[in-house]
């Protein structure tokens, strides 16, 4: 039987470690593993704010409703599939550059700076206000992390983070169409 340890992770009985979490091994990007080790630490906060972010759409995506649901819930679709392939990819990296990514509940939640909402459904303007938020954060942290990758010689990471900042502003915008849109029901029109 599996040992148990915080809530739902585990650690196997059996099967040999192929790397413990934490540390960066050497690369094929022939990238000095300090330096590496720097850069796996900026983007595990990439790939962990790409989760949370991934999920606040997807709640939202769940919930939406109003006047313009459909409009919503079809930018809120496509948006978490972007985001998600977003974290694969930096995923992806971390892994190309010798290290782990946070791939559990809690250590994704210590590296992200996007937060997630309240398990509660939120009025969908509520909810769009807070994905925005959550872009901008990525978008602010994710800015430093290419100047920081292209410092340290790793003019590949930084060239797909531009991309992906590209992605993530494109989404933002549109929130923020979306958030001036007067017939997107305000909670005081409800009462």
């Amino acid at each position: 039987m599996a040992k148990r340890q915080i809530g739902l992770v585990r650690e196997p009985d059996t099967g040999d470690r192929r790397q413990e979490w934490d540390t960066v091994e050497e690369n094929a990007l022939r990238i000095d593993r300090d330096d590496a080790a720097e850069i796996v630490d900026r983007l595990r906060v990439d790939h962990a704010g790409t989760f949370n972010l991934f999920y606040l759409l997807r709640k939202h995506y769940w919930t939406a409703e109003g006047a313009e649901f459909h409009e919503v819930a079809e930018f809120l679709e496509d948006a978490y599939k972007r985001a998600r392939d977003i974290n694969d990819d930096l995923a992806i990296r971390i892994v190309e550059l010798g290290g782990v990514p946070p791939n559990t509940p809690p250590t994704i939640q210590e590296h992200a700076e996007v937060h997630l909402e309240a398990e509660d459904i939120y009025d969908l303007r509520a909810s769009l206000e807070g994905d925005l938020e959550g872009y901008a954060t990525l978008v602010a942290t994710m800015s430093e992390h290419v100047t920081t990758a292209e410092q340290l010689g790793d003019s590949g990471t930084g060239d797909r983070l531009r991309d992906h900042l590209e992605t993530l502003e494109d989404d933002a915008h549109e929130i923020e169409q979306l958030l001036a849109d007067d017939t997107l029901v305000r909670e005081e029109a409800l009462n």
